[in-house]
């Protein structure tokens, strides 16, 4: 130790279940020999790793098997991810650790940066969410924006050719670990695409973007334009001119895409911060991502209309957004040369998430860890824990809730709520019958920097605090309860305001309190409209009330 003052300087020691958890994502232990012969055969197969190098990757008992191994929620997920991340890269492999959260792919980086450091590896381990892990896949032998972007531009344009330096050392064979494997599988990911794109920018395209744009504005804000239409401009046969005529048929299809954009650019939603625009990704709000044209006319709508764009940053974002291709998520994983991960909900996955996992990706073995705290004291009770309300009393049945849960014991303790989304969290919180709460209230949202993210999660658990969260910060946060009212009171109690089509979501934003030996509660309240798309009808519901 070197400072007693600062948790940081203090060594961290594995529990025994985490040391199993290490060496069951390392592959001890899969053959049928006892747990000793296991282990000492392990050993031998990490000091041959050591020795002679990844080239040594062979053989039956050599071999790393792709497996999965199940932690509960609170229990060591992220460190049995940082210490098998350094095992494996001092034996000779690039790792990649996969994550649905920006937030916490950062958050446990940091936390092991020192570990990754001293041990020399930092180079062979990389943190990312698993759009950075499709970027940095994409990029390996150069960075693909920057070569496309090059067979467009002439020898005198004056635009940067692009970086042709290679990612990490390619000898190196490659283990993708994920953390939590059921998120792999929602419809963000698992069944869509990566589409990388390249960014052209000239003045000529500049002022061809006014040109629609002032047609735009000048048709009550309804675009008619055609191809057809443009062609014959002189906008058009000046971008025609600047990049050559083999190109014509690309600027054609950007084109096409610009005219379909501008009439919809106000979907998704966007936000509006810091004279950028961004979009909500996972947990957080991404100023980096652009949607198709929709981003730009965006920016064109905030500095023209609503005056909180500046004019250098509408000019930065005016481009031809050239796609590079499109990357499908489900076949990035198969690049790897081994897939392992760790998750809290691993026995909860569907049937056919099992099954993709076992044929498409060979995840045939699963290791499911008991508890480090014995049994959970989360307290539940379908029966009394669940109220059902309209929309018209949700928001007081909701406020009531609160309020008894938060002095259901005999001193305060602290109340999570978790939304589906911003709006409906907003929405509340802007209620009259909330009003009178908001001085002990707290928001967390996408929206939020690292830090204010880090600073409002560490003031959350606090006796007589409401924190109101929308639903991605349902997994993986760490809501660490020091406050000794709130640990002797019943512990942190979380309220969950609509049904998850996953059990495995719910069942990560109950582990939210509860956690790491500690009490908590959990409870529900619903309204009945939203449970119908759930096939749940409304006399079920009745009978349920």
């Amino acid at each position: 130790v070197e400072d007693r003052t600062n948790a940081d300087s203090y060594l961290r020691q594995p529990h025994d279940a985490q040391m199993i958890s290490i060496m069951r994502v390392l592959g001890i232990g899969n053959d049928n020999s006892s747990y000793t012969d296991a282990v000492k055969q392990g050993m031998k197969t990490v000091a041959k790793f050591f020795t002679f190098g990844y080239a040594q990757f062979s053989g039956d008992q050599e071999t790393l098997m792709p497996n999965l191994v199940e932690i509960g929620t609170g229990e060591g997920k992220s460190l049995t991810l940082a210490v098998a991340s350094s095992v494996l890269a001092l034996m000779g492999f690039n790792i990649n650790c996969a994550c649905y959260s920006k937030y916490l792919s950062v958050r446990d980086y940091q936390d092991y940066e020192q570990l990754f450091d001293t041990l020399g590896v930092q180079p062979y381990i990389v943190y990312g969410t698993f759009n950075e892990l499709s970027e940095n896949m994409i990029n390996e032998r150069g960075n693909i924006r920057d070569k496309v972007r090059a067979l467009m531009l002439k020898p005198d344009d004056d635009e940067k050719k692009g970086d042709e330096s290679a990612g990490r050392d390619a000898s190196r064979a490659s283990i993708l670990l994920i953390d939590e494997v059921d998120v792999f599988f929602n419809k963000q990911f698992y069944g869509e695409y990566y589409t990388p794109g390249a960014v052209l920018r000239h003045d000529c395209i500049k002022t061809m973007t006014d040109y629609m744009w002032n047609h735009y504005v000048g048709n009550s804000n309804q675009s008619t334009l055609t191809l057809s239409t443009m062609k014959s401009t002189d906008e058009y046969q000046q971008c025609v001119t600047v990049f050559g005529t083999e190109w014509a048929t690309i600027i054609d299809e950007q084109i096409k895409c610009m005219l379909a954009d501008i009439n919809t650019f106000d979907s998704p939603k966007y936000v509006v911060k810091n004279d950028k625009i961004g979009y909500k990704e996972g947990d957080q709000i991404t100023y980096s991502a652009t949607v198709g044209y929709k981003t730009l006319f965006a920016y064109y709508f905030e500095h023209h209309v609503n005056n909180v764009i500046s004019a250098n940053s509408l000019n930065h974002v005016i481009a031809m957004y050239l796609k590079c291709g499109a990357f499908s998520y489900a076949e990035i994983p198969k690049r790897f040369d081994v897939i392992m991960g760790v998750t809290g909900t691993l026995r909860h996955l569907s049937v056919p998430e099992r099954k993709t996992m076992d044929e498409k990706y060979g995840l045939k073995v699963h290791t499911y860890m008991p508890s480090l705290f014995g049994p959970n004291k989360n307290r539940f009770d379908q029966q009394r824990d669940i109220q059902i309300s309209t929309i018209e009393r949700f928001n007081e049945d909701l406020k009531n809730e609160i309020i008894k849960r938060l002095k259901d014991h005999a001193s305060p303790r602290c109340v999570f709520v978790f939304f589906e989304d911003r709006t409906k969290l907003m929405s509340f919180s802007s209620c009259p019958e909330f009003h009178t709460f908001l001085d002990q209230t707290r928001i967390i949202t996408e929206q939020l920097t690292f830090k204010e993210k880090e600073a409002e999660i560490k003031r959350a658990p606090q006796s007589n605090r409401i924190t109101l969260l929308t639903k991605s910060f349902g997994r993986g946060t760490d809501f660490k309860v020091m406050d000794e009212l709130v640990r002797n009171n019943g512990g942190p109690h979380v309220i969950q305001t609509f049904v998850t089509i996953e059990l495995s979501e719910e069942i990560q934003i109950k582990g939210r309190t509860g956690r790491q030996g500690g009490e908590g509660s959990y409870s529900m309240v619903l309204i009945d409209e939203e449970l119908e798309k759930f096939d749940i009808t409304k006399e079920q519901i009745e009978q349920a009330q």
